[in-house]
């Protein structure tokens, strides 16, 4: 490698021709597109902790045996609890089966590079066995406290022998509200046209869109203006960072003019939410 580039530079290369070809430019994201903001990003950038099985089913575990997680997955606004729980769904009346685990359970709070800051908690259950119909797991409260987190939880029977490993990160964020709506562009649209638009939603706290007015200045207020066709939002709520397109017909014969499209709706505690854009008719 280094004797073709030597040969390469030989024959007359514009300097720093290489590094050229291997930067990359940059592509920009397409308008509005998911998440807008990504609250998980300091989670997905860790090194991966081995994740449940599909449909929490151990190939060690007596059959109807699985291993789910308690309270919410990955991000989390606001205080509560994780952790792991172990179930048998096996029909009423089944033999009990011997186990003899030990399982365990540790909550390590992390720095955003994913080192151990320090232990938060360790749990642990000597578990003889797990009657049909029954479950045993163990939780970890969480504060509101902005943090990232490795729950993980290892099962090893009576020798010591480690049976299975899983785990997950949890990053907690504050609940915190703030929406915006942006436009792909804010100048020259054409009558007639349908113009789109990014509800966002910046913060944490869940919100549902609603309605949408379109509005004209007239040199000194705002006046409603009656559009032919509007599609809106889907009644969707979204969650932290999500945003979403709408669009709104801007009516043949609407005047030259600046206009404004605004969105309400509604936060997940009940607060009210008002977006607007203001934008250029040809």
């Amino acid at each position: 490698m280094a004797a073709a580039a030597i040969a390469a530079g030989s024959l007359g290369a514009a300097p720093g021709a290489g590094a050229a070809k291997k930067a990359k430019a940059a592509v920009p994201a397409p308008f509005c597109s998911n998440p807008g903001t990504n609250y998980l990003a300091p989670v997905q950038k860790l090194q991966a902790i081995p994740a449940l099985p599909e449909g929490g089913v151990l190939r060690y575990a007596p059959e109807g045996t699985t291993l789910g997680v308690t309270g919410p997955q990955g991000l989390l606004v606001g205080g509560s609890s994780v952790g792991f729980r172990l179930t048998n769904s096996a029909p009423e009346g089944t033999p009990t089966k011997v186990l003899k685990w030990v399982v365990l359970e540790r909550l390590i709070r992390l720095t955003d590079s994913g080192q151990k800051l320090h232990p938060s908690g360790l749990k642990r259950i000597d578990l003889k066995q797990l009657p049909a119909g029954k479950h045993r797991g163990l939780t970890f409260p969480l504060s509101t406290y902005p943090a990232v987190y490795s729950v993980e939880v290892t099962i090893q029977n009576h020798r010591g022998k480690l049976l299975g490993r899983y785990g997950e990160y949890v990053r907690v964020v504050e609940p915190h509200l703030d929406s915006g709506l942006s436009l792909p562009t804010y100048d020259n649209i054409a009558p007639g046209s349908t113009l789109e638009a990014c509800f966002e939603n910046k913060g944490t706290n869940a919100v549902t869109p609603g309605a949408s007015t379109l509005e004209r200045f007239d040199g000194s207020t705002w006046r409603p203006v009656n559009t032919p066709t509007t599609y809106s939002l889907a009644t969707r709520t979204l969650g932290p960072g999500e945003n979403e397109k709408l669009g709104i017909a801007i009516p043949p014969r609407a005047l030259p003019g600046l206009y404004k499209l605004t969105v309400t709706g509604t936060a997940i505690f009940g607060e009210p939410v008002t977006v607007g854009a203001e934008f250029g008719v040809s």
